[in-house]
């Protein structure tokens, strides 16, 4: 008699925050992850507690737009004690009912180990209620916990998520010890996957990733302690995925989740955007994540317009020179007007081209931001406003602990960047509100307001 497989339990769980939208959310570690316990040995069930379109649904969908974005489910629920009194918003809890996830739970196989995937450091109240449900239906079943979260802040992790045990850092290289130690098959392949897409009932749009790590070190990132080494995938590879997505899994909306899809020079890239021009997969393309502005040449903008790319995000994070330099120095005003003639030559409109700047970085006024804001519009792109989050491990972070004004050290919920927790006093949240406002202003739609 053949022994049955070991299983495993993949779960994303809830956002708990102010606000949260899903901008093609889907968790591709924990997705490659399935596919490698695959390759090991295991059977697999995942519960993406982010999916709108979960098992058994039977209410209508929050609004959605056509390109696989839209809002999430949402709940409000009490604030942590730590939040409470310090900014009047509503707190939510984003993603299934939990009387959905406990039906989901219920018609479930018993597992013999849950793996919950974490992001950002100040989610992981969501973290915990999503161990706690699980503990709930399965008193004796270990949960490990990975991803962002475990990562940055383990010791934290082991006390507050409410797993038993932490995965902190690649998977490939933290997972096997703790499986072994489980009794559990802990032979995890080291190459790339196709992720475990079939686990979804339904895809509205999904992610790729074409490489890892990002070669710069900007103060107020973290990616060299989450990714240390860069990985790059090849072209060709990568378009074949996009193709199957598009063949096997009617997908036609893909994000590109790279930490720098530009890392390394721009050779990879045309490469890739010129294999997607030669075999038209039928998809369109969104690259969310920060690209980079410098040396942004008229034949790659033309070329990131005939691969379908059609919503595109640089980081340009401030317009003051010495502030600039501090951050890590990758983009000048010269790059950014530069790249945007680029884009504008290539038939890029100024709704399409959309340029992050941070707000409430420590000791940055509201003059330094406002000037920002008025720069991205004289030049005809469109400007995010993104409030800083101080992240543990990142070369700021002694910085924002010294200027915060809560408790950043010891309470990740006051990471949050809805708090702006080292935001100077004349930064308060009305500011805010004004200097959003302004940015908004020209781009503003009724679509927009619904949001």
């Amino acid at each position: 008699m053949t022994e049955p497989l070991p299983r495993a339990l993949l779960v994303n769980p809830w956002i708990e925050d102010f606000a949260a939208y899903d901008f093609w959310a889907r968790p591709v570690g924990l997705l490659h992850l399935g596919s490698a316990l695959r390759a090991a040995g295991y059977e697999v069930g995942l519960i993406d507690c982010l999916d709108v379109h979960y098992p058994g649904r039977s209410s209508v969908l929050p609004r959605r737009r056509g390109d696989g974005s839209g809002r999430f489910d949402q709940v409000e629920i009490e604030k942590p004690a730590p939040l409470k009194g310090i900014i009047p918003r509503r707190f939510k809890r984003y993603g299934m009912p939990v009387e959905s996830f406990r039906k989901i739970l219920s018609g479930l196989a018993r597992p013999d180990v849950v793996m919950m995937t974490s992001v950002m450091t100040y989610w992981y109240t969501g973290v915990a209620a999503a161990a706690a449900e699980l503990k709930s239906a399965w008193p004796e079943v270990p949960i490990i916990v990975g991803g962002v979260y475990a990562t940055l802040m383990p010791d934290h992790a082991r006390r507050s998520s409410g797993a038993d045990l932490v995965a902190a850092g690649d998977y490939r290289a933290c997972l096997p010890p703790l499986l072994a130690g489980l009794g559990l098959p802990s032979q995890i392949p080291g190459e790339y996957l196709f992720p475990a897409w079939d686990l979804y009932p339904r895809l509205e749009g999904a992610a790729i990733i074409t490489g890892r790590g990002c070669p710069y070190r900007c103060a107020y990132c973290a990616v060299h302690v989450l990714r240390p080494r860069l990985e790059a995938r090849e072209p060709g590879a990568v378009v074949d995925e996009i193709e199957r997505l598009a063949r096997d899994y009617s997908v036609r909306d893909v994000a590109l989740f790279d930490d720098s899809i530009r890392a390394g020079g721009d050779g990879r890239l045309t490469e890739l955007l010129e294999a997607v021009v030669e075999r038209r997969p039928a998809v369109r393309f969104h690259a969310i994540n920060a690209m980079h502005l410098c040396g942004l040449s008229n034949g790659l903008a033309r070329l990131l317009k005939r691969a379908g790319f059609i919503t595109l995000r640089f980081g340009l994070e401030t317009t003051d020179p010495a502030r600039a330099a501090a951050l890590g120095g990758k983009a000048s005003l010269d790059d950014f007007h530069g790249a945007l003639a680029s884009l504008k030559e290539a038939g890029y409109g100024g709704r399409e081209i959309g340029v992050y700047l941070l707000a409430g970085l420590p000791g940055q006024g509201p003059a330094e931001i406002e000037a920002g804001v008025r720069e991205v519009l004289r030049a005809g792109a469109r400007p995010f406003l993104t409030e800083y989050s101080p992240v543990p491990g990142s070369p700021m972070w002694e910085e924002a602990v010294r200027s915060a004004r809560l408790a950043i050290a010891s309470e990740p919920l006051f990471h949050n960047n809805t708090l702006v927790p080292c935001a100077r006093p004349d930064l308060d949240y009305d500011e805010l509100d004004r200097l959003k406002n302004i940015a908004r202003g020209p781009f503003r739609t009724a679509r927009d307001e619904r949001q």
